[in-house]
């Protein structure tokens, strides 16, 4: 004969509701499949992270509101309703309605998405799977509370069955009883497979379609198992007058799936008064193949003005050897502004009389440069972190520089960013210097790179990864970046770590 488990854990004087454990497991298990799904569907991991942090909250306390609504004569103070007794100790939030957790999530859910720029279809595709792992876990507090149970077991091997399974905790107010709660877990388990499978399998299945399913299915669900636990828990589900609120609220969860899958068929995509009442239809299959296109391996970086914030000093450098061999110069910023991107002879030869002073100028720059250049060339902020997050991921990484290769090698030992690079290139070690391709490309071909991105914040880093043909990301961090702009890049960033969400992780 099995014992009645306990409703809580004691772990060094510290009593925790096994309840609670439950609904843990089940937002850490659901929290998994969201990354690994918003993966696929081109979100970030940083997004995926911060909505747990706030939804997760918001929704437990709207499932603690939802509860206290419908049984406020229970509550004598506020203390009570946040958990302590008449004597000041905590003894948890015994309570919790799901359906008011669900209600409380998807508002939360909406106003994040305005927020974050984040589609509604996508995000709710993403949260429609974890709320069921959620349910498929959390639901089994009720068996540690003896809670969400049917009518009495007529059956004597079915009875014995439950007994062997469960032990005496089905064993309430003197009768073995169907455990409901059970009954709903594999009934979500069965509907997460369902879902799952179509998205991997069904042509027909259309962004956002997902949350509709989970409501068509959860709330037909939710239906049966109420309609089972009013027989053998008399009074004890929540009511509105004489009608359970969880009944209620799935027929209403059944009809919004119905309508949702509906009115997205008839509307997507077409104006009511001039305005898009839904978003055009989009096969989910297509969009998450889509998003596998656009899916980078591999990132090649310029260095200067992209990962190192060395423009000041460069014109200072510039500046310091016109005055000793064109001091009668008088060059402006927009000038100068030119000279990042081409190579110092490029620069230079515009300047100088003959190839002995282009040489000259070159040397008299460099020894300047190098000189103070420990002392006034910095990383962009954020710079180091988003390259030790990209390349954990697993990305390959390359700088392709028109600066000395020496002096590449020299950059990224001082900032100690060489553990996170796997290839670079200087001046020298291809053929033809930016806007020619030469650089990027010799860079794909050595890491065997299926999908790579240039990032670069001069016109010829565009024209490169333009003639590359791999994809433009251009950096708006610098001065004047409307420079470049002009040349179209296929992405822009204000800022470095922007990367992984472009990225998708």
């Amino acid at each position: 004969m099995f014992l009645v488990l306990d409703k809580t854990l004691n772990i060094f004087g510290l009593q925790i509701a096994f309840y609670a454990i439950c609904i843990l497991i089940g937002v850490l298990l659901a929290v998994i499949l969201g990354l690994r799904e918003a993966k696929k569907l081109g979100v970030s991991s940083d997004k995926v992270y911060l909505g747990v942090l706030i939804i997760v909250p918001l929704a437990i306390i709207g499932a603690r509101i939802w509860y206290i609504l419908f049984n406020i004569e229970k509550f004598h103070s506020f203390s009570e309703i946040i958990g302590f007794n008449s004597n000041g100790d905590f003894v948890g939030l015994e309570g919790l309605a799901i359906q008011g957790g669900i209600i409380m999530a998807a508002i939360s859910i909406i106003v994040y998405c305005k927020v974050r720029k984040i589609s509604l279809y996508v995000a709710f595709d993403i949260v429609a799977p974890c709320l069921l792992v959620g349910q498929i876990c959390g639901i089994w507090g009720n068996f540690f509370n003896q809670e969400l149970y049917c009518p009495i077991i007529a059956s004597e091997w079915y009875t014995n069955l439950i007994k062997g399974v469960f032990g005496d905790q089905m064993l309430i107010n003197g009768a073995y009883r169907h455990p409901v709660f059970f009954y709903e877990s594999i009934l979500n388990l069965i509907g997460l497979i369902i879902i799952l499978i179509l998205r991997k399998k069904w042509k027909k299945l259309n962004l956002g379609d997902s949350i509709a399913l989970y409501f068509l299915w959860y709330g037909s669900v939710r239906i049966l198992t109420e309609s089972l636990r009013m027989y053998g828990q008399a009074g004890d589900p929540l009511m509105l007058g004489p009608i359970p609120v969880s009944i209620l609220i799935s027929i209403i969860f059944v009809v919004l799936g119905s309508s949702l899958i509906i009115l997205k068929r008839l509307l997507g995509g077409k104006e009511i008064k001039g305005k898009v009442f839904l978003p055009k239809e989009v096969p989910f299959l297509d969009y998450v193949d889509q998003i596998l296109k656009n899916k980078f391996d591999t990132l090649i970086f310029d260095l200067d003005g992209t990962l190192l914030d060395s423009q000041d000093f460069i014109i200072e450098s510039f500046r310091h050897t016109f005055e000793k061999f064109r001091p009668e110069l008088d060059i402006k910023d927009e000038e100068y502004d030119s000279f990042f991107g081409p190579t110092l002879y490029q620069t230079f030869s515009k300047y100088g009389e003959s190839e002995e002073e282009i040489d000259e100028m070159i040397k008299y720059y460099r020894e300047y440069n190098l000189k103070g250049y420990d002392d006034n060339v910095r990383l962009f902020p954020g710079v180091k972190d988003t390259l030790a997050t990209l390349s954990k991921k697993g990305y390959k990484i390359a700088i392709v520089s028109s600066k000395a290769s020496d002096l590449v090698k020299h950059t990224m030992e001082l900032f100690n960013i060489d553990k996170y690079i796997n290839l670079y290139l200087g001046n020298g070690d291809y053929d033809n210097p930016k806007p020619a391709p030469d650089g990027i490309l010799k860079a794909v071909e050595e890491l065997d790179a299926k999908k790579a991105a240039y990032i670069g914040d001069t016109l010829s880093d565009i024209e490169a990864a333009k003639a590359a043909k791999v994809k433009s990301i251009g950096v708006l961090y610098i001065k004047n970046p409307e420079i470049y702009l002009e040349n179209e890049p296929d992405y822009v960033i204000n800022k470095i770590n922007e990367l992984i969400s472009l990225c998708g992780e």
